[in-house]
């Protein structure tokens, strides 16, 4: 899709835009936190599902009193998808956030008029009147 329109503004080069190395860069930064943030939440919840259901045993051994080696897997685990979170959030806000702002202001120069017509690369408050609202729609 070279040449779309933003609610009927003029055409934006989405291909120039996605061509930009530091659009790349953002891209294969936030697939990769998805792979990695993805093969470890689904690969720890899946061993613990499998070990429940194969290794009774296991599962059962006490850790101290009516706390289990069980549940304390199952904490560990809602840890963990916490932690991904947090992990994801600290990322976006520290790493991805100023990326996008330099990718924003690179598509700016790429396609000028259909930035600023259309309100497309202008983020939050700084938005022209109206503009945040036809976005979101």
């Amino acid at each position: 899709m070279t040449n779309t329109t933003h609610n009927g503004g003029p055409p934006i080069d989405w291909e120039a835009i996605e061509a930009l190395p530091e659009f790349r860069e953002l891209a294969r930064g936030r697939a990769r936190f998805a792979w990695i943030a993805g093969v470890l939440g689904v690969g720890y919840g899946a061993l613990y599902v499998v070990l429940a259901a194969i290794a009774h045993d296991l599962m059962r051994t006490s850790l101290g009193g009516s706390f289990s080696l069980g549940f304390a897997g199952g904490v560990s685990l809602v840890l963990v998808t916490w932690a991904i979170t947090f992990a994801y959030m600290r990322r976006s806000r520290l790493v991805w956030a100023p990326m996008e702002a330099r990718v924003r202001e690179l598509a700016r120069e790429v396609a000028p008029a259909a930035a600023d017509a259309a309100g497309r690369f202008v983020r939050g408050d700084a938005a022209p009147a109206g503009t945040r609202e036809e976005i979101v729609r």
